[in-house]
């Protein structure tokens, strides 16, 4: 302390005097942190209390006020929490002071300090309702999105059908995995603001991710009629236009976000696929700018490595390629935090839980009338979507691509309890076949091509008796390779950015797939290069074994007009071909250490 006690105390006295008593209280509590048991600087913050309930404590000058204005509109932020920090030691509780460093605290990424700051102001000023908006929103940044639905529920109870809040709600809400509340909020929030595009891009990635295309289009073109530069909603869009087989009008609206934002990675990945680069491309040069500047996310810098490599393979240059996938995936496994341990884990309980065939559990009349599912499964990027485009061009079989609903229960299980599946059956299996007859358009047969799930397929026999299970595969060299090429948005394929993990992983997959053939219930065997040599008689043989009669127009799987949302949408639009498993020959130098390990 550079003053004695003494003085700090006497100034304190004065500053009590003048009726500043933010100032006195300041002085005194600096005493008492050195001296807590200083009796004077007790009395003294006594005597505040008494005399500032009958005289207000002065608020901040106009001038500091002024100044922590200026830091904000001019981004020092660091300078503005320290300034607001200093005056809040003077004027405590002060609210303008307190928002100021709230918001510093999120400019900076501090959302923890951010989020105590908003509580210290709600305590100061419960029923304010765009503080609570903002808690909710330092809420969101640090995951925490429960207590962000409170927040944003307390904003709609001041400020009732506010839209802010409603869109806000949404996106918790769809964080959390309540696609069907969020989408009630966005749509409210665009019954009240209907021409926000925020809130119409929101609404249309909603409706884009449930797979319901055509609906999503209409508000995303709706958006861009308002804002025609708008990166999100021209990348939304270009999505959906390749979901339904559009390609140059999907690499339109690439080539449109990049233009208005030449740094927004996930378009230059979405448009990587669709755009063959040449040596002298100028959207080849300026990827190269991109992933050489500094400031990029990781995640960010992961997506414009990704879409470089793709490029640098089309132009030859395979060392170069081979490192951007590299560098792309170690920093894709390190954002997911994943651990082949995991997975080992998991294996094991499948196999421990399902050493003997689980009893199928009796199906409901209602659950008779549902749809009868196709699981077409296998490791991704084995030919799944080639097999579903041919089995749904037959007249009895709706597409339901990848459906997300059983693999998400299925995960959620405790497979080391041995009651779980029995516990849950009921409730499971209502939900899944809700979402089946909601995409079987009447049909009878609806296909699931969700690879992954052949982890559940003795779940799936339990569940599901009726259900037909297709095995898709191909070379595991191959399929090892092209799932290491592509970036896979879901956090469930965490094994594929790494060699080692991958070979791993594909031995684990095949003893399960071993252990599943010896229990009761067929799988049907689909060799995807078999289908490609010789795709008359295999299509035939396939559909045959699903007990269907043929249909020639199961010959034309690229006259299919599904929409096709997963990473083969540009390669299902063409006529069955073959060589496409001897592509990764061209890496076989850098990838023959881990190859060596396939058995």
């Amino acid at each position: 302390m550079a003053w004695s006690v003494d003085k700090v105390l006497l100034a304190a006295r004065s500053h009590a005097k003048r009726g500043e008593f933010a100032q006195a209280e300041a002085l005194y509590r600096e005493v008492l942190g050195r001296f807590p048991g200083n009796k004077r600087a007790k009395a003294g913050l006594e005597a505040l209390g008494q005399a500032s309930k009958t005289k207000p404590a002065a608020g901040p000058p106009r001038a500091l006020v002024q100044q922590l204005m200026g830091l904000m509109q001019t981004g020092r932020n660091r300078e503005l929490v320290e300034q607001a920090n200093r005056a809040l030691r003077i004027h405590p509780d002060t609210i303008l002071l307190l928002e100021f460093r709230a918001a510093g605290q999120g400019a900076l990424g501090d959302h923890a300090g951010a989020a105590e700051t908003y509580r210290r102001l709600i305590a100061l000023r419960p029923d304010h309702a765009d503080t609570h908006g903002n808690l909710g929103n330092e809420m969101m940044e640090l995951g925490q999105h429960e207590d962000a639905v409170v927040q944003f529920e307390r904003v709609l109870a001041l400020r009732p059908r506010d839209p802010v809040a409603l869109n806000n709600m949404g996106n918790a809400l769809l964080a959390l995995g309540r696609e069907a509340e969020a989408r009630t909020r966005f749509e409210a929030a665009l019954e009240v603001a209907p021409n926000d595009v925020h809130m119409l891009n929101n609404l249309g990635n909603l409706l884009l991710n449930e797979g319901d295309f055509a609906a999503a289009r209409l508000r995303l073109e709706k958006g861009l009629s308002l804002d025609p530069h708008h990166v999100l909603l021209l990348n939304n869009l270009g999505i959906v236009l390749l979901a339904e087989g559009d390609l140059a009008g999907a690499q339109t609206r690439f080539e449109g976000a990049l233009a208005a934002d030449p740094s927004y990675a996930e378009a230059w990945w979405n448009l990587s696929p669709l755009h063959r680069f040449v040596p002298d491309d100028p959207l080849l040069s300026q990827l190269e700018t991109q992933v050489a500047t500094e400031g990029h996310s990781e995640h960010d810098r992961m997506l414009l490595e990704f879409a470089l490599a793709k490029a640098q393979h089309d132009v030859g240059r395979s060392e170069r390629a081979f490192a951007l996938w590299h560098s792309a995936n170690a920093r894709r496994k390190a954002e997911l935090g994943y651990d082949i341990a995991q997975d080992r884990t998991l294996f094991a309980q499948l196999r421990d839980r399902f050493a003997e065939a689980y009893p199928p559990i009796p199906e409901t009349e209602a659950d008779r009338a549902a749809p009868v599912p196709i699981f077409l499964l296998g490791l991704p990027r084995s030919g799944t979507t080639l097999v579903e485009q041919i089995v749904t061009q037959h007249s009895q079989v709706a597409p339901g691509d990848e459906i997300a609903t059983l693999d998400r229960e299925m995960s959620a299980l405790d497979w080391s309890d041995p009651e779980s599946l029995t516990r849950e059956a009921g409730r499971i299996r209502a939900a899944y076949y809700e979402t089946l007859t909601g995409l079987a358009d009447g049909k009878p047969f609806v296909t699931d091509k969700m690879p992954l799930n052949f982890r559940w397929i003795g779940a799936i026999r339990a569940l599901f008796p009726r259900a037909l299970i297709v095995h898709v595969h191909r070379d595991p060299r191959a399929t090892l390779w092209s799932i290491y090429r592509n970036f896979f948005s879901s956090a469930g394929n965490g094994y594929a950015h790494d060699l080692d993990d991958l070979v791993t992983y594909h031995g684990l997959y095949r003893d399960l797939m071993a252990h599943w053939a010896t229990q009761p219930g067929t799988i049907v065997d689909c060799d995807y290069e078999a289908l490609t040599e010789d795709p008359e008689a295999r299509s035939r043989a396939l559909i045959e074994a699903l007990g269907l009669p043929w249909e020639d127009a199961c010959l034309r799987p690229q006259d299919n007009v599904r929409t096709v949302a997963t990473t083969s949408n540009t390669q299902v639009r063409k006529p069955i071909y073959k060589g496409s498993s001897q592509d990764w020959e061209k890496y076989a130098p850098y990838l023959k250490a881990a190859f060596a390990k396939l058995d």
